[in-house]
């Protein structure tokens, strides 16, 4: 009996102490053009998504879903803090059109964000980005300037582009510039719940 008395304390704190030091955060978003990558994946339509997110005090996890144009994507995926680096794996799910796993690493530097990630089931497919936000000019105007870059297996479908975000509070306006399509623009406008 006390054997099970200290399994039922032990775990009871464990759980406690886990719960202590987690969070789980929600957000929404409404948006003229879902834009991923420099590139539409709504077909040039509205789009509403949505993601639960679970965060602990070296790891994290979530899931993500958005409407597509007559279909849906969802997202799955869990990172960690590794000396700074944020590395992880996203699960990308296709209604209709088959899925793909990514691995990912992230740092942050000197006022840039810099990105990698890599297609696991292909690993010709490539991603890097760099992003820096730059500064303030107008009170409450947040701008976000990001280089990317997109390698895929069929050399002829890589491209690179530069997109500007800017935000005033949960309202922002993207500008992206490819050298594959030419600008491409969405506004959105996000929650967070």
């Amino acid at each position: 009996m006390k054997t099970i008395t200290l399994i039922t304390l032990f775990v009871g704190a464990l759980a406690f102490i886990t719960n202590a030091y987690a969070s789980v955060s929600g957000n929404l978003q409404v948006t003229t053009d879902y834009l991923w990558r420099g590139k539409t994946q709504a077909n040039n339509k509205a789009a509403v998504n949505g993601g639960l997110d679970y965060s602990a005090e070296s790891y994290y996890a979530g899931v993500w879903v958005s409407s597509l144009d007559g279909g849906s994507e969802t997202n799955y995926y869990a990172g960690t803090d590794i000396n700074g680096f944020d590395v992880g794996l996203i699960k990308y799910e296709f209604s209709g059109s088959g899925d793909a796993t990514e691995a990912y690493v992230g740092y942050s530097i000197s006022g840039f964000d810099l990105a990698y990630a890599q297609d696991l089931d292909e690993s010709s497919n490539e991603f890097l980005s760099v992003s820096y936000a730059l500064p303030s000019v107008i009170a409450g105007v947040d701008a976000v300037l990001t280089y990317g870059d997109v390698s895929k297996l069929n050399s002829a479908e890589d491209y690179d582009y530069m997109q500007l975000d800017l935000s005033y509070g949960d309202l922002t306006i993207s500008l992206i510039d490819d050298d594959a399509v030419g600008t491409t623009s969405a506004v959105s406008y996000s929650w967070a719940l």
